[in-house]
């Protein structure tokens, strides 16, 4: 038994077991961070309509308010669909409204700058009217997939700004009993965002008249600010 022991210990350090390294993926932490509303994507990125799959399906795994999963989905990659669907939505609404009073420049952009439109969306609708488990599903879902976009390597922008007979026509259901929701633009950042921890009371020094919790735009680069931990905890 001894004799068989040591010849197998010579025998392991001779031919060591190949080590496991366990590749660490990114944390949520890290995800949401980056997980940033862009307005601006790059053409030079394609989305593809199995990302899109990838995508919608992370809804098969998340909370349903009565478990009645009355979400539906459709995947929209560039093309004739997708520029129909850049027609029928808004970005930006805090620019749109800042420019009632300022003209448009590069901190205050008509968004979406030319050239930097998203190609690629996903279009949510309910089988239902909006209801609070509806709109509370609805924000689930939302950040469930903009979080696996992230993961893909992709950004993201939710907009509730959008004509929703055009939607429906979309759907090719004009006149079907499907609810147009939202609609979550896909692609990849070609912009610069960061956020900006603020304490709420007064605005960023970088954005001096506006207001503390205002997105906005400097030299370029788009800021969010955040209210500070100790400002949400009660």
């Amino acid at each position: 038994m001894a004799d068989n022991y040591l010849e197998k210990k010579f025998e392991a350090m001779e031919h060591p077991a190949p080590k496991v390294v366990r590749k660490e993926g990114p944390t949520l932490d890290s995800l949401l961070i980056r997980n940033r509303s862009t307005r601006g994507f790059s053409h030079g990125r394609i989305v593809t309509l199995d990302e899109l799959r990838q995508i919608v399906a992370v809804n098969m795994h998340i909370a349903s308010s009565k478990n009645q999963q009355a979400l539906r989905f459709k995947p929209v990659t560039a093309g004739p669909e997708a520029d129909f669907v850049n027609k029928n939505i808004k970005m930006g609404a805090l620019f749109r409204i800042k420019r009632a009073t300022v003209p448009a420049s590069p901190d205050c952009p008509d968004l979406p700058v030319p050239g930097t439109e998203p190609q690629a969306f996903i279009v949510v609708y309910g089988t239902h009217p909006e209801d609070t488990g509806l709109l509370i599903d609805l924000g689930i879902s939302l950040q469930s997939m903009s979080l696996k976009a992230m993961e893909l390597g992709l950004n993201s922008l939710m907009i509730r700004a959008f004509n929703r007979e055009a939607m429906l026509e979309l759907a090719g259901m004009p006149d079907s009993s499907l609810f147009p929701l939202a609609v979550l633009a896909i692609g990849k950042s070609a912009e610069k965002i960061f956020l900006v921890t603020t304490e709420g009371e007064a605005s960023p020094s970088a954005n001096p008249g506006g207001k503390p919790l205002d997105y906005f735009r400097k030299d370029g680069i788009h800021y969010v600010p955040k209210l500070a931990l100790d400002k949400i905890l009660i």
